[in-house]
């Protein structure tokens, strides 16, 4: 009884941990704008994330990322 337990809690430690990554990468996404507070910062925290990140998120990570630095050139 006590490992059924301690099966299932894992799971939904795991469950909860994955979606909160998924969703703190969206998060962090969405606030990137150029302009914007600490864009270094969250530009960096989305660099190391890259290779967890989902192609979806990825395909949104770049087009942000292009946006900034086109802004930056001007």
């Amino acid at each position: 009884m006590l490992r059924l337990l301690l099966a299932t809690l894992t799971s939904i430690t795991f469950a909860w941990a994955i979606d909160y990554a998924e969703r703190s990468t969206q998060e962090l996404i969405a606030s990137l704008h150029p302009g914007g507070k600490n864009v270094s910062i969250i530009l960096h925290e989305l660099k190391k994330r890259e290779a967890t990140m989902t192609p979806e998120e990825k395909r949104l990570y770049r087009k942000k990322r292009e946006e900034i630095t086109n802004v930056e050139k001007k």
